[in-house]
C-alpha cells in the first residue's frame, strides 16, 4: 500500500489547487485583475486636487492684486511721459516767441539804420549849403546866400539847393522824430517778447525737470511691480502645472478603479451565468475622464503676440522725445493679429503712421497697429484674437519695415512690452 499514498496526495493537491483557481476572480480564464486602488490612495489624490486648487486660487488672487498695482504704476507712468511731451511742446513754442523777438529786434535795427543813413544824407546837404554860406560870411537861409551869387544861373541854382536843403531838412527831422518812436516801440516789443519768453522757458524747464524726476519715480515703481508680477506669474503656472498634474493623478486612480470595478462585474456576470460568456472576454474599455480630454486653449484673459520679428526699439524716451509704442522688425507683408477679441475703430491713413488699424477690446483697452504695409479690416468689424488684421509695412515715418505697436488704457498711452507679459505673452 505503500507505493500508492504519493499518488493519492498528488491527486488531493490538484484537486486542492483546481478548487482554488475556480474559485479565484480573474484566474478562470487566465485573465489577472487589474490594479486597483485603495480608498485611501483615492482620498490622497483628492486631498492633493483640493490642496492645489486652494493654493492657485490664493495666488490668483495675489497676482490680480499685483496686475492691478501694475495697471496703476502704468497709467502714473504715461501720465509722466505726457508730462514731458507737453513740457517739451512748451519749449518749443517759447523758442519760436524767442525767435519771434529776435526778428522782430533784427527788423527795429535795420529800420533805424536805414533811417539813419537818410538822415546823415540829408545832414550832409546841410553841412554842405552851410560851408557855402560861411564862405560867404551868410547864415543858412539868409540873403547874403542869394548875394554870394555871380551870375544869374548860379542865383537860381542857390535858391533851389536852399528850398531843397529846407525840405530835406524837415523831412529828416520829422522822420528821425518817428524813427525814434518806432525805435522806441519795437525795443520795448522786443524785449516784452524777450521777457515772456524767457518766462515761458523757465516754465517748461521746471516742467520738464519736475516730469522727469517723477518718471524715474515711476519707472522705479513700474520696475518692481513688473519683477513682482512676473514672480507671481511663474508661481501661478508652477501651482497650475501642480493642480493639472493632481487632477490627472486623480484621474488616473479613478480609472483604475473603473476598470476594476467593470472587469469585477464581468467576471460574476461570468460565475452566475457561465454559458454566456462576453464576446471577447475582455472587459469594455473605460470611458476617458472629461478631466484627461478636451483641446487646448488660450487661457482667459490672456493675450496674444501682434506679430513675429525682432524687437528694434521700446516704450519710453527715444531721441530727446518719448516713443510710446513697441517696434518689432520684419520683412513687409508679415503678418499681424488681433492680441485679443475686438472691434475695428481705426483702419486706413494716420498721420506719422502712414497706414493704421486700432482695435478696441471688451476690456476697454485699445491696441494700436502702425506703420502697416495693408489693413485687412474695416471700421466695425469684429475680430477674435489671432485673427490677421494687416501686415507689416514700411508707410509714414518710419526707418524701416516693422510694426510700431501701442496699447492705450485709461486714455493713457502704456508700456505695450509690459502689457503683453503680464497677459501671459512670452516676447
Amino acid at each position: 500500500m505503500s507505493p500508492r499514498r504519493p499518488f493519492a496526495c498528488v491527486v488531493v493537491a490538484m484537486s486542492i489547487a483546481t478548487l482554488s483557481l475556480a474559485g479565484s476572480p480573474g484566474t478562470a480564464f487566465g485573465t489577472p485583475p487589474p490594479p486597483n486602488p485603495s480608498d485611501g490612495e483615492l482620498a490622497e489624490g483628492r486631498t492633493a486636487v483640493q490642496t492645489a486648487a486652494e493654493q492657485v486660487g490664493v495666488l490668483a488672487s495675489r497676482v490680480a492684486a499685483a496686475g492691478a498695482a501694475l495697471d496703476a504704476a502704468q497709467l502714473e507712468l504715461a501720465a509722466k511721459y505726457d508730462n514731458v511731451t507737453v513740457a517739451q511742446r512748451q519749449q518749443k513754442v517759447t523758442r519760436e516767441v524767442a525767435d519771434a523777438a529776435q526778428a522782430a529786434a533784427e527788423g527795429a535795427r535795420v529800420e533805424v539804420e536805414a533811417v539813419g543813413a537818410h538822415i546823415q544824407q540829408a545832414q550832409r546837404q546841410v553841412d554842405k549849403f552851410a560851408a557855402a554860406s560861411y564862405r560867404q560870411g551868410s547864415a543858412v537861409g539868409s540873403i547874403s546866400a542869394y548875394l554870394g551869387a555871380e551870375s544869374p544861373k548860379d542865383l537860381l541854382a542857390r535858391a533851389d539847393l536852399l528850398n531843397a536843403i529846407g525840405g530835406a531838412e524837415l523831412d529828416a527831422l520829422d522822420t528821425m522824430s518817428r524813427a525814434l518812436v518806432d525805435k522806441a516801440n519795437l525795443n520795448s516789443a522786443a524785449r516784452a517778447a524777450f521777457a515772456e519768453a524767457r518766462t515761458r522757458q523757465q516754465q517748461a524747464e521746471e516742467a520738464e525737470a519736475a516730469a522727469t524726476a517723477a518718471y524715474e519715480s515711476a519707472v522705479a515703481a513700474e520696475a518692481a511691480a513688473q519683477r513682482r508680477a512676473v514672480q507671481l506669474l511663474s508661481d501661478q503656472d508652477e501651482l497650475e502645472q501642480q493642480l493639472a498634474d493632481a487632477r490627472r493623478n486623480l484621474a488616473g486612480l479613478q480609472g483604475q478603479r473603473d476598470t476594476f470595478d467593470n472587469w469585477e462585474a464581468a467576471q460574476q456576470a461570468t460565475r452566475q451565468a457561465p454559458s454566456q460568456p462576453t464576446q471577447d472576454g475582455q472587459s469594455a474599455a473605460p470611458t476617458p475622464s472629461s478631466a484627461t480630454t478636451g483641446t487646448a486653449q488660450r487661457p482667459p484673459g490672456r493675450a496674444l503676440a501682434p506679430t513675429t520679428g525682432t524687437i528694434t526699439s521700446t516704450y519710453g524716451p527715444r531721441w530727446g522725445n518719448i516713443h510710446y509704442g513697441l517696434d518689432i522688425a520684419n520683412s513687409i507683408g508679415t503678418p499681424i493679429v488681433s492680441v485679443l477679441d475686438g472691434r475695428v475703430v481705426s483702419s486706413g491713413p494716420a498721420s506719422g503712421f502712414g497706414l493704421w488699424v486700432r482695435v478696441r477690446h471688451d476690456n476697454g483697452t485699445v491696441t494700436v497697429y502702425g506703420h502697416i504695409n495693408q489693413a485687412l479690416v474695416s471700421v466695425g468689424q469684429r475680430v477674435g484674437a489671432g485673427q490677421r488684421i494687416a501686415t507689416v509695412g514700411n508707410r509714414g515715418q518710419s526707418t524701416g519695415p516693422h510694426l510700431h505697436f501701442e496699447v492705450h488704457k485709461g486714455g493713457r498711452k502704456i508700456d505695450p512690452l509690459l502689457w503683453l507679459r503680464s497677459n501671459g505673452v512670452s516676447i
